[in-house]
């Protein structure tokens, strides 16, 4: 395997969607090193294959789904980049899915490169959230609380407002330093004081937040 190749594992129980997600991810820097049917197959493949990343088909009234994206997103994988595929985007499963605390999120409607770039973005660490179902967050995200200050979130300086109305927006950290002129290392640390000053887990988080909040507004 080339160095800098992505292992990707799909999960979904339909075969149809089995089979358009893999035609969805070839590409020279991913290998598709197993698509399971269950959660429990999906399990053992982690065993197996030990994969970098994790492509969950995530549906309503299918709990064992949400379950799953819980189980791999726990200590036992620290390493594991997790991406949600969501084929409902109402407010209340959409909060449930965020809940779960993946890198990243699509929508059902998601185009092959929006989806690559996705994939590619999470793999790197820096997690994507599509713009679109941020739009349907009409309520707080039903999660465990992070450690944050006591009050509402610190205010934040113009240049961390526009780097977090990108991140809003479905940037990545490579896509916004480059918008900007930053060095990367620029972005990560504005990332950081954005999430430490919502009070936020991670940048997906942190993205809600702002929409919920009117932050942007």
């Amino acid at each position: 395997m080339k160095r800098g190749t992505i292992k990707a594992l799909l999960v979904s129980r339909y075969p149809v969607i089995r089979a358009g997600l893999r035609a969805m991810l070839k590409a020279p820097d991913i290998r598709l090193v197993g698509a399971a049917a269950t959660p429990e197959a999906a399990l053992q493949l982690m065993k197996a294959e030990a994969p970098d990343l994790v492509l969950v088909d995530v549906r309503p009234g299918q709990e064992d789904d949400l379950d799953l994206l819980h189980r791999l997103n726990s200590k036992k994988w620290p390493r594991l980049s997790v991406v949600a595929f969501l084929t409902d985007e109402s407010p209340v499963f959409l909060s449930r899915a965020l809940a779960a605390g993946c890198a990243g999120y699509v929508p059902k409607n998601t185009e092959r490169q929006a989806l690559l770039r996705a994939i590619r973005a999470t793999a790197r660490g820096e997690g994507v959230v599509d713009p679109t179902l941020l739009g349907n967050v009409s309520k707080p995200v039903a999660q465990p609380e992070p450690e944050r200050d006591a009050g509402t979130p610190r205010p934040l300086t113009v240049p961390e407002r526009e780097v977090l109305r990108l991140i809003t927006e479905g940037h990545t950290n490579r896509l916004i330093a480059q918008r900007f002129g930053y060095s990367l290392g620029t972005v990560k640390d504005y990332v950081q004081r954005i999430i430490k000053k919502l009070g936020a887990a991670d940048r997906t988080q942190a993205a809600v937040t702002a929409v919920r909040l009117g932050l942007l507004e």
